[in-house]
């Protein structure tokens, strides 16, 4: 008997299973609504889904989730899409880059200091990994 090799216990005695857990409600942001608003203007410029879908770089099942606004993509997933399409995440978004600098000025940074910041720490992070990567190769 199955009961007998599980347990030699009655089924009666077994703790309770706990209650099956709800699925959480999808949250809605307006950034996620912005993304996949986006998106679809761009597919439909550049020839519908089956032509930019491998410009975006994203699985299926991903650029699905997205567009539907329900995905929650991190900063990253949405600088990966944007350097894929040759764009900032600002203009993924929707936003020019004048609307950046805008911004940044009101709080009293300079955009073009903080992008040439970036583009040396990514340089420097680079030289860092091939540097690592070559260290780590049989000499």
């Amino acid at each position: 008997m199955i009961r007998a090799r599980l347990n030699s216990e009655p089924w009666s005695t077994c703790p309770p299973m706990p209650p099956a857990r709800k699925p959480l409600p999808v949250d809605h942001s307006i950034l996620n609504e912005m993304l996949a608003i986006r998106l679809q203007q761009l597919e439909s410029e550049n020839g519908g889904m089956e032509a930019f879908l491998p410009k975006t770089g994203l699985a299926r099942g991903t650029y699905y989730t997205i567009l539907r606004g329900i995905g929650n993509p991190t900063l990253k997933t949405m600088e990966r899409i944007a350097s894929s399409l040759n764009m900032s995440v600002l203009e993924l978004l929707g936003f020019e880059i004048d609307d950046a600098r805008r911004a940044l000025r009101k709080n009293g940074v300079d955009y073009d200091e903080v992008v040439s910041a970036i583009d040396k720490k990514n340089q420097a992070d680079r030289r860092l990994a091939r540097q690592s990567r070559s260290s780590k190769l049989p000499g």
